[in-house]
């Protein structure tokens, strides 16, 4: 694609290194949370699937992970997954979009608080996905839901970017419960309530990843 664009040049090299080093960056965002905390991960998934901890107190500090996303490295996508292998599906489904969506407000509420944020929010990620969160706004912020890092930081530069809250928040929850629902739905065994590590796995990691291929291409093509 490069090489169409700006042919066997030297700056055709370039644009080609720097978007090869964007790409690394961006799948970074994926790798690096499972490197760094694949042991709590581990341990998590101990007491959520075989622990002898009461279920209400695995929604408890569920709930408390899911609604802490944007100031907490929660992998959402794996607690919310683990959550409907505990609990099943419905419960799971209901808690899961109640505090994801919760996180959505504690995000926006955090890039509303100051300026600050906006610079804070997109500092170590890949210029073209800070500019592509930045013009597209809400569009952005519904298809970034998914993605690990990006989940966050679209929601606190929309609320630094001072962007309708109502509307913003709104569509956003209602995405939230829509993908709370799909990790609920995979983590009960594709909603037949029994373990099922194909499922789990296709909602954990398959959905954040698919997310995360589309919203990169979509920020290259939009480039102008």
């Amino acid at each position: 694609m490069w090489v169409l664009r700006y042919g066997f040049n030297e700056k055709g090299l370039m644009k080609a290194i720097k978007y090869a080093i964007y790409s690394i960056l961006y799948l970074s965002l994926f790798i690096v949370p499972f490197i760094l905390f694949g042991g709590q991960v581990e341990a998590f998934s101990a007491v959520f699937l075989v622990g002898d901890t009461q279920d209400s107190v695995v929604i408890l500090v569920a709930a408390l992970l899911l609604a802490g996303d944007p100031v907490l490295p929660t992998p959402s996508s794996v607690v919310a997954t683990l959550l409907a292998a505990r609990i099943g599906f419905l419960p799971a489904a209901v808690v899961n979009g109640l505090a994801l969506s919760l996180a959505c407000v504690i995000g926006y509420g955090i890039g509303r608080g100051g300026s600050a944020a906006l610079s804070q929010a997109g500092r170590g990620l890949p210029a073209p996905l800070v500019s592509w969160m930045q013009r597209y706004g809400l569009v952005a912020a519904l298809l970034c839901r998914p993605i690990p890092v990006l989940a966050e930081a679209s929601l606190i530069l929309a609320g630094a970017a001072r962007h309708a809250p109502v509307r913003l928040l709104a569509w956003c929850s209602a995405t939230q419960i829509v993908l709370g629902t799909a990790y609920a739905f995979a983590g009960s065994g594709w909603g037949e309530e029994r373990w099922n590590a194909a499922a789990i796995l296709a909602g954990s990691v398959g959905i954040p990843l698919a997310a995360g291929v589309f919203v990169w291409v979509s920020a290259m093509l939009a480039r102008p």
